[in-house]
């Protein structure tokens, strides 16, 4: 099994999304609000439709404004309800008079637009992945089939199968993502569900968000 670790400037976005999780405690210093998040957790994550109430504590009796940086990924109303529109990353903040507090928020499978290089391989073009870099994954493994990376897989057109996923520790939740080295030969999708497309050879890369990953490699007739 072969690990590979996300070059750091792979994580570099123009605009507000490079700033997600450094953003994210940045309003700590600010104790008048505080934007409570999940048990074990250091963003809020939702599905595109789905909507999340979002809850600031305040130590005095003000008026919270909360807004959103990137209004095409979510949007929040007055309220503090989130609505997540499309795949991507953004920054919710929750302001006061007295201070404020931001925290990064990933919608579906937090991938928007490309970037110049793989994360896994540092080559080629990539939909650019940001998400959270202090994943506690520590390894990952995918089998498909019931077979590993270390045996050999042939599938014809027409077959169809979607690859298991096991990490390390165990309970942890953080998505995986799955990419196909030729998608002219076969497709992954976010699920790990592939299809064969044409004859010839492809390499499936499941990379966890810290960068920890698995390879299998596949061969179409």
């Amino acid at each position: 099994m072969k690990t590979y670790l996300f070059k750091k400037q792979i994580f570099a976005l123009a605009s507000a999304a490079a700033l997600v999780f450094a953003l994210s405690s940045c309003g700590e210093k600010d104790a008048a609000v505080k934007i409570n998040l999940p048990e074990n957790q250091e963003y809020l994550s939702l599905n595109i439709g789905d909507e999340i109430s979002v809850i600031a504590q305040t130590k005095k009796s003000e008026t919270i404004s909360w807004s959103c940086e990137d209004d095409s990924v979510a949007v929040i109303s007055p309220s503090g309800q989130l609505t997540g529109l499309a795949n991507g990353v953004t920054v919710i903040t929750a302001k006061t008079e007295s201070g404020y507090d931001n925290v990064g928020v990933v919608v579906g499978n937090g991938v928007k637009g490309m970037a110049a290089a793989n994360p896994a391989t540092g080559e080629g073009p990539a939909a650019q992945r940001v998400f959270n870099e202090n994943s506690p994954i520590t390894n990952v493994s995918i089998s498909l089939n019931g077979m590993t990376e270390d045996e050999t897989l042939i599938l014809s057109n027409g077959d169809e199968g979607t690859f298991r996923v096991n990490v390390t520790p165990s309970d942890c939740s953080d998505p995986i993502y799955f990419e196909s080295s030729a998608p002219d030969v076969v497709t992954v999708d976010d699920e790990g569900h592939v299809v064969p497309v044409s004859k010839g050879s492809a390499t499936i890369t499941a990379t966890a968000p810290n960068g920890v990953s698995d390879t299998f490699k596949i061969f179409v007739r």
